[in-house]
Formats: structure tokens, C-alpha cells, sequence
């Protein structure tokens, strides 16, 4: 069984809950977000009488005061911080891997941080903890790991377009 848990604001320290599938006086509450499928689960459950195991909720903040879009910008914060998440360890090994390899040929570690953008302390310690091991290059396994650069190209595309501000809802 399937149902929404809809949080349609503050009421004090707590959260307010509607579960519209059980009709208009279907309400509970929560003190923290976290804690809203929950509680959500639990009233449907004792409603229903069955098992909590069986009741999914999926929680929908709603719009309230003059918050728009909750839901859907939380969605896109959270999307957008896992791929930077992903990006991130991808530049990691990337620039590890560069440094690596550009230690190997003799390069100055001050050229090396010009060209990974960083600095030369840094470009230091790479090339050290590297000796021990090299890391193999993204750019390698290319063939292999396609999502990585599609991973760059999208986040590159997504900082240089030109977004227009959402309207302001009155």
C-alpha cells in the first residue's frame, strides 16, 4: 500500500502532516523532517490496521507561507549535491593520476600545480603519497567509464547556461 505525506507547514516545533488518501481529518505531526515517513507509516498503519512493513509513504513537502517549490528545489539541491560529490572524486583522481604521471617526466611541481589548479604544496604531497602507488587516469578507462564525462559535460553545461530567475509568485 502506497500513500502520500503531505508536511503543510510549522504549527509551534512541530511539523504538520496530511495523509489525503485517508480522508480530510487524516493528520499527525512530526517534530523533525526525518521523522515524517514514520510517523506518517505508523498513523496509516494503526488507522488501517496493518502492518507498518506493508504501508510505503512517500513524504511531499508542500508550498507554505512564502515558500515556493520545496519540494522540487530540495530535489534538485540534493540531485545537484550528489553529482558534486561525484565530480569531486573524479577531479581528485584525475589530478592525482596528471600529477603522477607529469612527476614522472621531470615536470616542476609549481608547473604541475599551474596546470591542476592548486597549489605546489599540494602538488607535493600528491606527487609523495603517489610514489607509493599510481593512480589510474580517468582519462584511461574513458572507454570504459563513460559516465565521468558525462558527468563533466553536464555539470560544465549546467554552470555556463544562463538561467532566467523563477517568477515571483504573489
Amino acid at each position: 500500500m502506497k500513500y502520500e505525506a503531505h508536511v503543510t507547514g510549522r504549527e509551534g516545533r512541530w511539523w504538520a502532516v496530511e495523509i489525503p488518501e485517508l480522508g480530510e481529518n487524516a493528520q499527525t505531526q512530526a517534530r523533525r523532517l526525518a521523522e515524517v515517513e514514520g510517523e506518517a507509516r505508523d498513523y496509516i498503519s494503526v488507522t488501517l490496521d496493518v502492518v507498518p512493513s506493508s504501508v510505503h509513504v512517500q513524504v511531499i513537502v508542500d508550498d507554505f507561507a512564502q515558500v515556493y517549490d520545496v519540494q522540487e528545489r530540495s530535489a534538485w539541491i540534493r540531485a545537484a549535491r550528489r553529482l558534486i560529490e561525484q565530480l569531486e572524486t573524479d577531479v581528485q583522481r584525475e589530478t592525482r593520476a596528471l600529477t603522477t604521471e607529469l612527476t614522472a617526466e621531470g615536470v616542476p611541481l609549481r608547473e604541475i600545480a599551474y596546470l591542476v589548479g592548486t597549489t605546489f604544496q599540494r602538488v607535493g604531497q600528491l606527487a609523495t603519497e603517489e610514489a607509493a602507488g599510481a593512480t589510474r587516469s580517468a582519462w584511461a578507462i574513458s572507454e570504459r567509464n563513460p559516465e565521468v564525462f558525462e558527468r563533466a559535460r553536464e555539470a560544465f553545461l549546467a554552470v555556463t547556461r544562463v538561467a532566467e530567475p523563477a517568477p515571483r509568485r504573489a
